[in-house]
This record gives structure tokens, C-alpha cells and sequence, in this order.
């Protein structure tokens, strides 16, 4: 795929995004009403929240660009948002809101992106909080038009956006009518004030300075008074009323026949307004109500009429509920009262058929500037889904992978579909990508049944390579889904199979067959797929993937136990990303799961805890089963803990959820071991009989990982309950696994198990060889938290043990040994002295003699104590003397360790 850098068009597009975001100008003067007053006399609200309700025609919208103005210019940060029939749900309030967070400038597509998801809700709201937080000073945020939004979820928005901002954060609304938002809460804590139409309504004062001094000086304080008791104080009334007296040879006498409701006041002035014009410019009002927004040149193109542009230019002299939406001037919408009558009148007045013709005209004009959102739209809305899906087919990869509108185009291609049209197959493709994007799974494979059996009697010559993307969703989701069986199957089939793919997609495959093997603990075959993906990667020139390939991979080495050199690892990537996906991307908070398991494994809680908090929220839509494992296991590791405040096993079990069922099980036996190392054993017993943990369980259906998880919480359990036979045969079949498996890290937790196993049964003197066991498998690797679980059971094995049986073998295990004890209740002297002298230079403790020296080199060489007694023409009980002798200067208790002991000191060679 290449890069997509903005065309004209696409740049043209942006800059109506900007009109979007900054008030109207007005070209009539400001009528200062109650509510104005209120919200200005003493330069700020009164309250955090102000909400505006009252119906079309009572100036909300002026109102707020007045307010916004005021705001501006008191210095305070303003943010304004006039939401549009789009705007039709809380997640799309959420994506107007965060266009403040937006960098300005232009933007590059790339292929990365289709691998991406949405953020999860709860973080995005967060980064706009705390922008609206971001200072000391005032900060205004105004939202006009808030009923266009009837998502009931948008409560939730709102009452956040009130909750987590600053005392200095003033939050305007503005509704036609009541919102689908309930503000109880903030309303019960004083934080709400309501303005309705009577606060909004003129008085007389209002309506001279309203109607100008032009039409005052032909009216007398009776016809003011009139006007203000038929009109009620309604504002857009008073403005038909002044644009119609405007006009009249007697403005006084017209008056006189103004009589009734707001209802048929609104359309009796209506009436009067249009039966005044042309039946040109009339029909031109008509044809334009259809439009939400319209141009010069929007009016040209639609209307083929060569007085389009006069007759905009009337309509804006005349001030004919023109709103302009652009600073520049360039782009306005009709007053909704006055759109919403001509819509009325165009149903009476234009056919169906042409009504369908000016929409398509429009949807073309929207296409050719590259505003494809409202080009789709007018084309649907005309009917015609064959130009709807021309314009999709050309904008499908852009449009899912900008990610900001997948709902909608999952919408639009369903009304295609419903219509009986078949969308072309490039938005078909990205069709299916936006559903996996939307983890609708299962939905998503039955469309590729459907994309697949439709490229069975495709006819361009796209089948083949289209076959083999749609076989890169295939493997995507059975990846996502945990179907491990196919991935193997059909990612080697497509990899075979490999020749000018883009480097994204085999990248994308390689490592879904490499995280397969990572789960089998097929370490050499996974390194070899990853390898791959590293490989292409590189030629993709793409940060993102990098990140991806990097996150994936990190499986071998958390599984093979080095987790000192992932925590290294997922930190760099870590910093590496910020540069170009910013702290709150998805790919921050799945790499960020990856370095609390890090660094919860060596012992750094705190910093596990605050990357923690950087990953929770997004597990649900960004990652993999296994990334979201990774949070899990260190969200557990921390629970009961002082770091543990805000960590729910219920929330937690509610993440699991939305993943396959073996990330359930995993949880589960966290949580078992959890609970028994805080000494709950009857909690672990029900956790583990809810879950069905048992021999039975463990099942050729899981992969390696899942089974082992099952396997060792099965020991810890039999350990917990006295059956140290039953757990010593389960350690040892579970040993041999790992050693053959080159799983070091699995060994330091099986280790420590055996030593439980020795200290709790019938064989105390077993536990020290166990004990460094596994502190020569953890000390290279800086796995220090399984000793930090079990510190109350080591600190007794230390208390009890001479210093000498220990037989570190260098100085490394030395120090991790010392590291592990700093935090024990040490009672044993030797021990201390022996932790003391660490930090000194190393030093023996008494020179060897010419003999011992000699011994050292024969040893390293593998000779045994016959073949040594031979050499020396001396006895075996003779060397081991001289061996006993031998190990008391160095300070070891076995061959081995004397041998890296006499390395350190440079005796012998390395």
C-alpha cells in the first residue's frame, strides 16, 4: 500500500473542519437580553455549567458567539462546537471534542493504520479533560446545537467532562429543546443554571435596538409595543418582522394584521416573506433547503442558475437567516425555522424525481472537493446507492483507516447492501476491516464468506491479490479469536506462497504464526517467523509496525523468563513510540502492558503500577489475547497491595470477557496464585472450583502456555493442602517439560516449588539446593518477584542454612541473593556478614597453595576426584582434603562455584 499524503481537495475538507469549530459572525448588532447579563455581569457564569434551552428562533446560537466573543476577549481559552445532524451519537460529540487535541498541518495515510483500533472511550475522554485542565486561567468550552445529539450514552460524556475539570472549566450548552442528557448530579450540587426562552425573549428596548433606527423613525411606541405583544419577544419573529416592515410603504398598518400563535405567527410571516419574492428566487430558496450547508459555487452547480451567486448575495444583504459557518465567509446555512419551512413548501413544489436530481448534484460537487462524508450521504439520501458506491470505492482505504468514522461507514455499506446493490470490493475489503476493527468477529467472517464467494466470478483481474489480503483478515481474526489451529495452517500457506505483498501484510502474518509458537513454547520457531516480520518491517519504513513486531515478539523472552532484558526492551519501545503515536495511542497502552509485567517481575511495583494505569483502559480494544494477559498477570501480581488501590478482580474479569475464553482461565489462575500467596486458601479453593481448575482441565485443546498456567496453579494448590507427594511428581514432570524447552523463567517458579515442597515435607535439607537453584536461573534474568512472594518462607531457609551451603557460583547470584535478603527478617549472623562484604572489592580469604591451584585447573578440566587422585599419585580421601580446604578460602561449597569463583578472581581462565 502507499502512503496517502492530501490532495487540494483533502486539504479543502480541513479547512471546513475549522470553520466548524469557531462561532459565527453576525451581521446585525448584539441585542443584550436578560440571559446575556447574567452570564457576563460578573465576567464569569455564575455556576460551571449553563445550559440554554429554548425553541428555534430565540437567538441561542447568537447568544453563545456573543458569550464566545466576550470570553476571547477577557482573555480566557474558548473552544467552540456547533454539532450538525452528523453528530448523531456521544462517540461522535467525543471525536468533535478531541479535534482541539488534533495537530494542524497536514496528515500522511499509512498501511499501518488498518491494523489499528479504536481507543476505548474512557481514555479519550481523559485526554480531553485534561486539556480543558490544562491551566490556572478560565476555560470556556460552548456547545451549540447539543439536540442533534439523541445517543442517551451522552450523559455519561457530559457529566464527566464536569466532574474531572477544574473549578476554572465553564461548560455552555445550547438545545433547541431538551437534550437526551440528565444533569441531576451536578444540578443537586449547585453547579447548573438553566436559561430559557424567557431570559432570551426582548423586551421593548430590545426590539428598537433590533428593528435600527431606519424602520424606528417610522414607527411610534404603540407600534413597538405591538410588535412585542404578537411576537412575545421571539426573536426570529421580530427579525421576519423587521426584514417585512423593512420593506412595506406602511410598517405601521402591516402590523396591524400580525394576530395568533407562535406556530402561525411563524408561518404567517413565512407566508408574507416568500409570497414577496420572485417565483425565481423562490424556487432557488426551495432547491437550496435541501442542503445543510451551502456555497457561491454549491448554489451554481446545483440550481444551474446564472444568478445563483445574486441571489446568495440577496439573500445575505437582506440578512434572510443566513449564517455564515466560515470566518472567510464562504460557506453559511439557513436558519433552521426558516430551512425547516422551505423544506415544507420545497415538498409541495419540487417532484420527487427532481428532488433526487438536486441531491445527486450536490452529493457530485461534494465528491469533486474531496468532502466525501457529505458526498455519501446526499447520494444515499437521493437513492441512489450506485453513486454511493463510486464515491466509497474511491475513498474506502482512506476513510476506515483514518479510524475517526467507522460506525458510519459500516452504516453506509449497510444501507447498500440492505438497497440490494453490491459495494465494490475495495469497500467490501475495508468493510470487513472496519468490522474486525469493531471486534464483530464472527459477523466479520461470515463477510468474507461473502467478499470470498464474490471474488469466485470477479472478472477485473483483482482476484488474486485480493484473495490473498482477504486471507490476511482470515488470519487476523482467527488469531484474535485464538483459533491458533488455523493461524499455523494458514499463515505458512500464505507465507509460502509470499512474493510483492506488501511488506505490512507479510510482516502481519509472520508474526501471527510467530505468537502461534510462542504459545507452544516453540521458542526456535517462533524467532524464526518474527525474525521475518522484523525483515519486512524494515522495508515498510514503518514505527508502528516496528512497535508491533517488537510487542509480539517480546512473547519469547517473557515466556523464556528474561525478563531484565524485556524490561529493557519494552522501555526503549516505549520511548521510541511517544514520537509518533503520543502517550494515549492504542499501541502506547499495549506496550505499556508489556513493561508493567516487566517490570512487576523485577521489582519495580511503583513503576509497574503507573505504567498499569497507562494500559487498563485500553485492553478492550487494543492488543492481542496475549498483550492483555501481560496487564492482567501484573494487575493481579499488585491487588491487596498498597499499589493495588482502584484494581478490581470484577473489573478485571470484565476485560477477560471480551477476549476468547482461555484468557478467563489464565486470570483465574492468577488469581489462585495470588490468593494463596496471601494466605487465602479457602478464596483460592472456591476461585479454583469456579473455574473448573483441575487435572481435567489441562486439555491438547489449550496451547502450552495455558496448560502450564493450569499445571503449576495445581501444584501450588497440592502444596497449599499438605499432598507434597502429589506435588513433587507434578514439579518434576513440569521440570523436564521446561528444561527441554529452554524455559528459565518457568524453572525459577518450579524451583521455588520444589524448595516449598522440601521446607513443608520430609526433606528440610533439600530446600537450599532448590532455593539456588533457582537463584542461578532468576539472577542473570532479574526475575526477582517470585522470591518477594514467597519472602516469609525464604527468610526462614536463610535463618536455618550456613552460608557456605549456598554455592552461588558467581558473584552475580551472590547479589541477587543479597538483593532478595535486604528485604527479610535476617536473623542469622553469618548471613549478615556475609551480605556486608559484598560491596567490598572481591578478596580471598587466604592465599591458595601451589597443590590447590593445581586442583582448580584439573577440575575445570572434568576430571572426578579418582581421575584427580591418580593424576597426584595421591588418595581420593587425600583430595577431597585438599578440595574441603580448597572451598573454605574461596568461600563456595562445590566444584562449580569454586570454578567461577576462581574466574572472578582471575586463577583461571575464562
Amino acid at each position: 500500500m502507499l502512503l496517502f499524503p492530501p490532495d487540494n481537495n483533502q486539504q479543502n475538507a480541513m479547512r471546513n473542519t475549522l470553520a466548524r469549530h469557531e462561532p459565527p459572525s453576525f451581521a446585525f448588532p448584539l441585542v443584550r437580553t436578560k440571559a446575556y447579563q447574567k452570564l457576563t455581569e460578573s465576567g464569569l457564569p455564575p455556576t460551571k455549567v449553563s445550559q440554554i434551552i429554548a425553541p428555534t428562533g430565540y437567538g441561542k446560537t447568537v447568544l453563545m458567539s456573543a458569550l464566545y466573543n466576550f470570553a476571547v476577549s477577557n482573555g480566557a481559552s474558548s473552544y467552540w462546537v456547533c454539532l450538525s445532524d452528523y453528530d448523531d451519537s456521544a462517540e461522535r460529540v467525543l471525536a468533535r471534542l478531541e479535534y482541539f487535541l488534533a495537530p494542524r498541518g497536514e496528515s500522511y495515510y499509512r498501511s499501518e493504520d488498518v491494523h489499528r483500533s479504536d481507543d476505548p472511550i474512557e481514555q479519550r475522554i481523559e485526554r480531553v479533560t485534561s486539556l480543558f485542565s490544562s491551566t490556572d486561567e478560565p476555560v470556556f468550552l460552548f456547545i451549540d446545537n447539543l439536540d442533534s445529539c439523541h445517543d442517551e450514552t451522552l450523559s455519561a460524556l457530559i457529566e464527566i467532562l464536569i466532574s474531572r475539570t477544574s473549578d476554572k472549566f465553564y461548560l455552555l450548552l445550547a438545545a433547541t429543546r431538551q437534550p437526551s442528557i440528565s444533569l441531576y448530579r451536578p444540578m443537586l450540587e449547585g453547579m447548573v443554571s438553566q436559561y430559557g426562552y424567557e431570559d432570551l425573549m426582548l423586551d421593548s428596548d430590545g426590539v428598537r435596538a433590533m428593528f435600527t433606527d431606519t424602520l424606528n423613525s417610522r414607527l411610534n411606541t404603540e407600534d413597538i409595543d405591538r410588535a412585542l405583544q404578537i411576537s412575545e419577544g421571539w426573536p426570529a419573529a421580530l427579525r421576519l418582522m423587521q426584514i417585512i416592515l423593512g420593506k412595506a410603504e406602511d410598517p405601521s398598518a402591516l402590523l396591524q394584521v400580525f394576530t395568533g400563535a407562535d406556530v402561525d405567527l411563524a408561518q404567517m410571516l413565512n407566508d408574507q416573506l416568500i409570497s414577496g419574492f420572485e417565483e425565481s428566487f423562490r424556487e432557488f430558496l426551495f432547491s437550496i433547503s435541501l442542503l445543510k450547508s451551502f456555497t457561491v459555487s454549491l448554489c451554481q452547480f446545483l440550481t444551474s442558475s446564472s444568478t445563483a451567486e445574486s441571489y446568495v448575495k440577496r439573500m445575505i444583504s437582506d440578512n434572510l437567516f443566513v449564517i455564515p459557518l466560515s470566518r472567510n465567509r464562504d460557506e453559511y446555512r439557513l436558519h433552521s425555522l426558516f430551512r425547516e419551512y422551505l423544506l415544507g413548501q420545497a415538498r409541495q413544489h419540487i417532484s420527487e424525481s427532481r428532488r433526487g436530481k438536486l441531491l445527486l448534484r450536490a452529493s457530485q460537487w461534494f465528491e469533486e472537493r474531496g468532502r466525501w462524508t457529505e458526498a455519501i450521504d446526499y447520494a444515499l439520501e437521493a437513492g441512489d446507492s450506485k453513486v454511493a458506491v463510486e464515491c466509497l470505492e474511491r475513498v474506502a482505504q482512506n476513510f476506515v483507516r483514518d479510524r475517526g468514522d467507522l460506525s458510519k461507514y459500516i452504516n453506509w455499506v449497510e444501507q447498500i447492501l440492505a438497497a440490494g446493490t453490491e459495494p465494490g470490493l475495495e469497500t467490501d475489503y475495508w468493510y470487513v476491516w472496519a468490522l474486525v476493527f469493531h471486534r464483530r468477529y464472527d459477523y466479520a467472517a461470515r463477510q468474507l464468506d461473502r467478499l470470498s464467494a464474490r471474488l469466485e466470478t470477479d472478472s477485473s483481474g483483482a482476484e488474486p491479490e485480493m484473495r490473498r489480503r482477504v486471507e490476511v483478515i482470515r488470519i487476523t481474526c482467527a488469531t484474535y479469536t485464538d483459533d491458533f489451529g488455523a493461524v499455523e495452517q494458514m499463515g505458512m500457506d500464505w507465507l509460502a506462497g509470499k512474493q510483492d505483498d506488501d511488506p505490512f501484510d507479510v510482516a502481519t502474518v509472520s508474526c501471527a504464526v510467530g505468537v502461534h509458537f510462542s504459545n507452544q513454547f516453540n521458542f526456535l520457531r517462533a524467532r524464526e517467523y518474527f525474525g521475518d516480520a522484523q525483515n519486512s518491517i524494515g522495508q515498510a519504513n514503518s514505527a508502528y509496525g516496528a512497535a508491533w513486531v517488537a510487542v509480539l515478539s517480546a512473547q519469547v523472552g517473557i515466556y523464556e523468563g528474561d525478563f531484565g532484558h524485556s524490561y529493557d526492551k519494552a522501555n526503549e519501545t516505549l520511548s521510541r513510540i511517544g514520537s509518533f503515536a503520543g502517550d494515549y495511542s492504542g499501541m502506547s497502552s499495549t506496550v505499556s502492558a508489556w513493561a508493567a509485567l516487566t517490570a512487576v517481575e523485577t521489582g519495580r511495583d511503583a513503576e509497574a503500577a503507573d505504567l498499569l494505569r497507562a494500559s487498563m483502559d485500553r485492553l478492550q480494544t487494543h492488543g492481542l489475547l496475549d498483550t492483555a494477559a501481560h496487564a492482567l498477570n501484573c494487575a493481579v501480581k499488585l491487588w491487596a497491595s498498597p499499589l493495588g488501590d482502584g484494581i478490581s478482580i470484577s473489573k478485571l474479569r470484565d476485560i477477560a470477557s471480551g477476549f476468547p475464553w482461555r484468557l478467563s482461565i489464565m486470570l483465574s489462575c492468577f488469581i489462585v496464585q495470588r490468593l494463596l500467596r496471601l494466605g487465602r486458601l479457602d478464596g483460592a479453593l472456591e476461585e479454583a472450583r469456579r473455574m473448573g481448575l483441575s487435572a481435567d482441565a489441562i486439555s491438547e485443546k489449550h496451547c502450552a502456555i495455558t496448560n502450564f498456567l493450569i499445571d503449576q496453579t495445581l501444584a501450588d494448590l497440592d502444596l497449599a493442602q499438605g499432598r507434597f507427594a502429589q506435588a513433587e511428581v507434578r514439579i518434576a514432570k513440569a521440570i523436564e517439560l521446561a528444561k527441554a524447552q529452554g524455559r528459565s523463567g518457568h524453572l525459577v517458579e518450579l524451583s521455588l516449588q520444589q524448595m516449598t515442597c522440601a521446607m513443608r515435607g520430609t526433606n528440610p535439607e533439600n530446600a537450599p539446593r532448590y532455593f539456588t537453584r533457582a537463584i542461578s536461573y532468576a539472577a542473570k534474568r532479574r526475575y526477582i518477584r517470585p522470591f518477594r512472594d514467597r519472602a516469609d518462607l525464604i527468610a526462614g531457609l536463610v535463618n536455618e542454612t550456613k552460608p557456605k551451603s549456598w554455592g552461588f557460583a558467581d558473584t552475580k547470584e551472590k547479589e541477587f541473593f543479597a538483593e532478595i535478603c535486604q528485604s527479610l527478617p535476617i536473623a542469622n549472623i553469618a548471613v549478615l556478614e556475609q551480605l556486608d562484604g559484598l560491596d567490598a572489592e572481591p578478596k580471598l580469604l587466604e592465599a591458595l597453595t601451589p597443590r590447590e591451584l593445581e586442583l582448580l585447573h584439573l577440575i575445570d578440566a572434568g576430571l572426578t576426584n579418582q581421575q584427580l587422585a591418580d593424576r597426584l599419585y595421591v588418595s581420593v580421601a587425600t583430595v577431597k582434603w585438599h578440595l574441603y580446604n580448597l572451598y573454605n578460602k574461596l568461600g563456595v561449597a562445590n566444584r562449580s562455584s569454586a570454578i567461577s569463583k576462581a574466574r572472578s578472581f582471575s586463577l583461571i581462565s575464562h
